[in-house]
């Protein structure tokens, strides 16, 4: 038998998109937490045993519900069709994305008003500053700050640690999401412009609001 790299494989040093998440299934998304954390993806069928190279940014994008209509009112779906359609993605899944955020359907005077916002080449050259500090300051960019370097490199002040202290406490929060969060602080910070050199809790609730939990019932898609 051939071996061929699947899309995880093909997808490494860039991004992996995965439309209507909610229609894989979980085996295979599972599947997936061993390269978001190695990097890597490990085969052994038979005779063949091999490590491909798989490391990417993953972008996934699914309804909240199988109907898919948000809005207040219009959705069909019942509490155990809701419940069941969010179990297909693990804890330990969900735990691996960085940012999760709605993304809501515009209003009809911004979709009139056709405003685009801020211009794609401005974000991309803040963006590319942003990964410059990041390089400059540790060798490598903050998504690959190991958890012992963090505090070196992306520290963060008393009232900081105290509230990522009380989302663990509350359950809100797992070890992994803790080191996550220090990461999307950090680069909150770099993005702005002027990073400080401890992080201040303002900036750790920002990274917070970025990292919404799919258990909770939340209107739009979610990506």
């Amino acid at each position: 038998a051939t071996l061929r790299p699947g899309e995880a494989s093909i997808a490494h040093g860039g991004v992996l998109f995965l439309d209507e998440l909610g229609e894989f299934a979980p085996s295979v998304l599972d599947g997936l937490r061993q390269p978001l954390e190695d990097g890597v993806i490990r085969v052994a069928r038979a005779n063949i045993r091999a490590t491909l190279p798989a490391r990417f940014l993953l972008i996934g994008a699914t309804n909240p519900c199988p109907c898919g209509e948000a809005a207040p009112g219009a959705c069909a779906c019942g509490a155990t069709a809701k419940a069941k359609y969010v179990r297909r993605f693990s804890g330990p899944l969900l735990d691996r994305f960085d940012l999760r955020v709605p993304v809501h359907m515009p209003g009809v005077d911004a979709l009139v008003a056709g405003d685009r916002g801020e211009p794609t080449a401005l974000v991309a050259r803040r963006v590319a500053a942003a990964r410059r500090r990041s390089l400059d300051r540790a060798g490598v960019l903050n998504g690959a700050l190991a958890p012992d370097d963090l505090d070196r490199h992306a520290p963060i002040d008393h009232d900081a640690r105290a509230l990522l202290r009380a989302e663990i406490e509350r359950g809100r929060l797992t070890g992994r999401g803790y080191h996550r969060i220090r990461r999307v602080a950090r680069t909150i910070a770099d993005l702005r412009g002027e990073p400080p050199d401890v992080i201040g809790a303002e900036i750790v609730e920002e990274a917070l609001q970025f990292r919404v939990r799919l258990r909770s019932p939340v209107p739009g898609r979610v990506a």
